[in-house]
């Protein structure tokens, strides 16, 4: 009896498994790097760093595709990489998807491509501010006090409570 309970779980597992949806899930991360440098350094660190091989790649659009191996297990991953804004300076945001893995596996190529690219191409520039108003330009037309239908409040004035107050309090007369 005990046999057969054994058989009928593992049977259900298996049906289970079978019929879950394989994880499809990808991790992204965006860097203040161009998509240029961050194309570069991401087919090296796949093909050079890590030994995978590259199956199929298109720099126009800005992808390409590996085998990813685990000791005997190979499963296939993807390199997207798409032209962003970082902090008003051209970036990149690079999307990898590694199927069949968990997503840490995803994190940690991110993570090594984050340091490589700051490993060979140093600290990303410093983000462009906007420019500083010219000083002989007259300063911008505000709207009377009473046309705007919420006015700002520029200082808010509180009472006075003596008992609060930070003066030093007169001696109280001695007799």
């Amino acid at each position: 009896m005990a046999m057969r309970t054994h058989l009928m779980t593992a049977a259900l597992v298996a049906a289970l498994a079978a019929l879950s949806p394989a994880a499809e899930a990808r991790t992204v991360r965006d860097e203040p790097y161009s998509p240029e440098q961050t194309w570069n350094a991401a087919i090296r660190l796949i093909r050079v760093d890590f030994g995978f091989n590259i199956t199929e790649r298109d720099p126009a659009l800005g992808y390409f595709t590996f085998e990813y191996r685990e000791g005997a297990r190979t499963v296939p991953g993807s390199v997207e990489i798409v032209r962003s804004e970082q902090d008003g300076r051209p970036g990149a945001r690079i999307i990898v998807q590694v199927t069949q893995m968990p997503t840490y596996v995803e994190s940690m190529i991110l993570g090594r491509l984050g340091r490589k690219l700051r490993n060979e191409l140093g600290e990303p520039a410093a983000p462009r501010r906007p420019a500083a108003p010219d000083a002989s330009a007259p300063p911008p037309p505000q709207e009377a006090p009473g046309n705007s239908p919420v006015q700002p409040r520029d200082r808010v004035v509180v009472p006075q409570n003596p008992r609060l107050s930070t003066d030093p309090v007169p001696e109280a007369p001695r007799r």
